[in-house]
């Protein structure tokens, strides 16, 4: 009897044992990332959002103290520049985005259709993305030259100013151009994902559609635009907040001139951090800038409605 109670114990270890270790495999394999993650990404976040409380400059670290909500108050109350930035930003955010959006869709559906030489056509289509930022910034700089610039030269022979722009003079012309480097660069990210989206609608539903006798416009925007709205909801949000935050093609093309009319928010907090050393305000800059941001992709997710029934 009592051997077949030490057995029964043993075998009873044994399966509690398996269970432990069938238990113990997941977590022993996401301990790497989850370390990972805690050290170059949560520790860094909650850092930043720290120092932002403080004053820190990075000459003086010995003057280091805590200094509560003042960098916040001085941004809001004391800093034009910040409100600038702010402007700036919206502008070249939305006017890239949506340029890109509308164009990135209309180069997919022309893409995703068949004929002789499609292959080249999306490759040399995708150029543009693979492409550094910098080099981007400087490949537009010498085409916006207004002395030996291509684009001066396309608009004097076309008739539509008589004299050569000076593309970085004015806040305006300096936005501009930088939209529109920006938005060459990003066009490729949302043929690409429009091209996988579009390929995936069936194409029995276009031929109902046709036989019901719908045109091509109400198509587009009956079938077509609905059926792949999640992706477009997804490939905006992402671009916003890359376009957001990206600064090395601002920096290659304007440096943020003239007298900061292309400085966005990032390139200011970027600017803060390692011209003028103050890493609390910079800290803080980088906290709303943050918060922005999480604030605008809530509302922009939610009442977008992704997926069937949104975020609740």
């Amino acid at each position: 009897m009592d051997c077949s109670q030490d057995l029964a114990q043993g075998a009873r270890r044994k399966q509690n044992l398996q269970r432990i270790k069938r238990l113990a495999v997941p977590y022993l394999l996401l301990a790497p990332v989850v370390i990972f993650v805690c050290c170059f990404m949560l520790w860094p976040i909650f850092n930043v959002f720290r120092m932002s409380f403080e004053s820190y400059y990075a000459i003086k670290p010995a003057a280091r103290h805590f200094i509560g909500f003042e960098n916040f108050i001085k941004i809001f109350t004391q800093d034009p520049v910040f409100w600038k930035t702010i402007s700036t930003t919206i502008v070249y955010v939305l006017l890239s985005v949506a340029i890109q959006t509308v164009l990135g869709f209309w180069l997919a559906y022309l893409l995703v259709k068949r004929f002789r030489g499609r292959g080249i056509v999306r490759a040399l289509a995708l150029i543009p993305w693979a492409v550094a930022g910098l080099m981007v910034g400087i490949i537009w700089n010498l085409m916006f030259g207004q002395t030996y610039g291509v684009i001066n030269d396309l608009l004097m022979k076309t008739g539509l100013v008589d004299t050569k722009l000076s593309w970085f003079a004015t806040r305006n012309l300096a936005l501009t151009a930088v939209v529109i480097a920006n938005v060459w660069r990003g066009i490729p990210f949302f043929t690409i994902s429009y091209m996988s989206a579009l390929a995936g609608i069936s194409g029995d539903i276009y031929e109902s559609a046709k036989i019901d006798g719908s045109g091509a416009v109400r198509t587009m925007f009956a079938i077509t635009i609905p059926m792949i709205k999640d992706t477009i909801i997804i490939t905006t949000l992402l671009r916003t907040i890359w376009t957001f935050n990206a600064v090395d093609l601002i920096i290659s093309l304007t440096d943020g001139g003239p007298n900061r009319g292309t400085t966005t928010l990032a390139l200011y907090i970027m600017r803060t951090f390692s011209e003028s050393f103050n890493y609390g305000y910079a800290s803080a800059l980088a906290t709303i800038s943050t918060l922005l941001m999480m604030l605008g992709a809530f509302f922009y997710i939610r009442y977008g409605k992704l997926g069937k029934g949104g975020i609740v």
